[in-house]
């Protein structure tokens, strides 16, 4: 009897004290418990995300990684917000993401300070993702249950988006892919401060499939305008400010700006580049255009004056801040 006793008073102990634990101390926790498990999976050491993407870059001859966040409270990417709460069995987004997860029908991975890793190691717990985040379930022999109305997508107000730039060959046309999605929860704590816990990272190729099975209404005009969400994110229909592009420092843009101004002219500067690039393919004969973006180089490297008014963004000192 005591045995017993002592093995709920730890049940309990332990159950109010994983909220604290930080995602690298869960990652750790995992590993150790299936160690002999993936001892032999080959998966658990490839990023399945990369799979997708080297195939697809493997014949590009140009690319680069841009991190953007949608914000929801913005009109234009309601088509992700909307309905709330899940309604004649349609459903938001976040509600498709976290129904899926549920089901086991797709994998989700831990949000990383600065990276992303998706392998076995990071994959998320749905019922340690639900007492961290104090989602109320209910369990029934082994059977987790949330309520439509329990699931918090009117607190999942924001997205980070990962997504590729690059020039196709065969149809000498710059194409956009997504590559993964990270739902961003805002909480209000007890000072009425708002917080951002971002809740984890899923692969697109993950749910590709279910976002084209999902209509999308384009326009509050013309109702008849419909595509899906795999429209609304593969032709950019979205509204969203850069926060990072791929570099060798792994840096996103505050860590290298010292003023809010100084971001918001990096971020712009970034997506004019982005802009004139596909600018200039539409005017250049295919392969053209990356050898005058060589020549330009050559000719600013070699005009001292020209090369120091065109790289002040690239001369801030670089400091280890948070974004």
């Amino acid at each position: 009897m005591k045995s017993i006793i002592l093995t709920v008073i730890l049940s309990f102990v332990s159950l109010s004290l994983f909220p604290q634990q930080t995602a690298r101390e869960r990652i750790e926790q995992r590993r150790l418990e299936k160690t002999k498990q993936n001892s032999g999976s080959s998966t658990s050491q490839t990023n399945r995300s990369d799979i997708r993407l080297n195939d697809i870059l493997e014949n590009a001859r140009w690319s680069r990684i841009i991190y953007r966040y949608i914000d929801l409270t913005n009109p234009t990417n309601s088509p992700l917000y909307f309905p709330e709460t899940p309604v004649d069995g349609k459903m938001n987004l976040f509600s498709t993401l976290f129904r899926s997860l549920q089901n086991n029908d797709i994998e989700a991975y831990e949000y990383l300070d600065g990276r992303e890793s998706f392998t076995d190691e990071y994959l998320i717990n749905f019922t340690e993702f639900l007492d961290r985040f104090d989602i109320y379930y209910e369990t029934n022999n082994g059977t987790i249950t949330v309520h439509d109305a329990d699931i918090p997508s009117h607190l999942v107000q924001g997205y980070y988006l990962k997504v590729v730039y690059y020039f196709d060959t065969a149809s000498s046309s710059l194409k956009v892919l997504p590559i993964s999605l990270c739902p961003i929860l805002y909480k209000i704590d007890n000072y009425e401060d708002t917080t951002r816990y971002p809740l984890f990272w899923v692969p697109y190729s993950e749910i590709e499939q279910k976002l084209r099975q999902m209509p999308a209404m384009s326009s509050s005009i013309n109702n008849n305008m419909r595509g899906s969400i795999d429209d609304f994110f593969r032709t950019r229909m979205y509204d969203g400010e850069i926060y990072k592009t791929g570099n060798p420092g792994n840096l996103s843009i505050s860590q290298y700006t010292n003023s809010p101004q100084e971001m918001k002219a990096e971020q712009e500067r970034i997506e004019q580049e982005l802009i004139d690039f596909e600018k200039q393919l539409s005017r250049e004969p295919v392969g053209n255009h990356i050898q005058n973006n060589k020549n330009t180089k050559n000719r600013r490297q070699r005009t001292s004056v020209i090369s120091k008014s065109n790289n002040t963004g690239a001369q801030q000192s670089m400091r280890n801040r948070r974004y």
